[in-house]
């Protein structure tokens, strides 16, 4: 239901090289600004291979993998082998470039290896204590961990170098929301939205917030105005549905739950949300949901197959929905 926002690799500057490779070097920064991707990549290749020790152009080609376009998920996973493998030589050629390692451990992130991010981007802001972007994503990885307090820890003191960047609270009030401490999480959406009161994901962190500290209509007001903002925005009518249900409104509740299946029919809580929902009064159509969840959820079929199980006695009909909506 959360997803962290990390920040864009930097691109190396010109190196010390002949004037030939300058040339090269500086049409490849021409066609990166351009978008013409697979024309830079080109260009950096040449360039390798008149100068095979030039970190700053195996550095600027591993950005391009990872920002050529991909047909499906292997040929993005195979893309961002090929960066890594330009960053490690880029580092193993000029270990002494903090903007390199941060590359690769936000690489690193997007690969869902945030432990081997972590290592890179701490030899990043060893190299550089106040690197703003290293402290940010080493936060994230951490966040990915589970580590939360060392996530608010980069948070903080990214924050004491820089205070204009949106992506710092919200990221940070994803940190502050993991540990329990809505109160804080609601001051950095809060803080957000005065930055950029067109973006819907605050409002509807900020209603995530309000919900765990007991405030269901300012959480409903946020997420109307997040619908109002993105109506497309799914998620939010996810927890729209959840609030009205609790609030009595069933029938209101289960059309906002159709509509968030309708806009992105492969969220499983919304099934999930849906069965529990339908539990005593439909046990039927609520199992349907639960295979759906299922099927889209494999890892969790255990679950699912507990709640099918469920839906034949009276009793366990009443557990289910008291397990979500009445907990001990």
């Amino acid at each position: 239901m959360k997803k962290w926002l990390g920040f864009a690799a930097a691109v190396l500057l010109l190196t010390a090289c002949g004037n030939d490779e300058k040339k090269l070097f500086k049409q490849a920064l021409l066609a990166t600004s351009k978008g013409n991707y697979t024309q830079a990549m080109q260009l950096y290749s040449r360039l390798i291979k008149q100068d095979p020790k030039n970190a700053a152009a195996f550095a600027n080609r591993g950005i391009l993998w990872e920002r050529l376009p991909f047909e499906n998920a292997k040929e993005q996973a195979k893309n961002r082998s090929y960066a890594e493998q330009d960053y490690l030589k880029a580092i193993e050629l000029n270990p002494n470039i903090p903007e390199t390692y941060n590359n690769l451990g936000a690489l690193y992130i997007d690969m869902g290896r945030p432990s081997q991010a972590v290592y890179y981007l701490t030899e990043a802001i060893i190299r550089n204590p106040d690197y703003f972007t290293a402290l940010m994503n080493r936060a994230i990885a951490y966040s990915k961990m589970g580590r939360s307090s060392e996530a608010l820890a980069d948070f903080n003191s990214a924050f004491q170098l820089r205070q204009d960047e949106p992506l710092l609270f919200l990221n940070r009030g994803l940190a502050y929301f993991e540990q329990g401490q809505y109160e804080l999480a609601l001051d950095d959406y809060t803080y957000l939205i005065s930055l950029n009161p067109d973006d819907a994901r605050p409002y509807l962190e900020r209603a995530r917030a309000f919900i765990k500290l007991g405030y269901p209509a300012n959480a409903y007001a946020d997420l109307e105005e997040a619908v109002t903002i993105k109506p497309t925005y799914a998620l939010a009518y996810y927890y729209m549905g959840d609030l009205m249900y609790r609030k009595g409104e069933t029938d209101y509740a289960l059309g906002l739950l159709v509509k968030s299946k309708e806009l992105a029919s492969q969220y499983v809580p919304t099934y999930d949300l849906m069965g529990d929902m339908l539990s005593v009064e439909d046990p039927v159509a609520a199992t349907a949901n639960y295979m759906v969840a299922k099927k889209l959820d494999p890892a969790n079929a255990a679950k699912y197959d507990r709640k099918i199980q469920l839906m034949r006695t009276e009793e366990g009909r009443q557990k289910v929905l008291a397990d979500r909506f009445f907990p001990n």
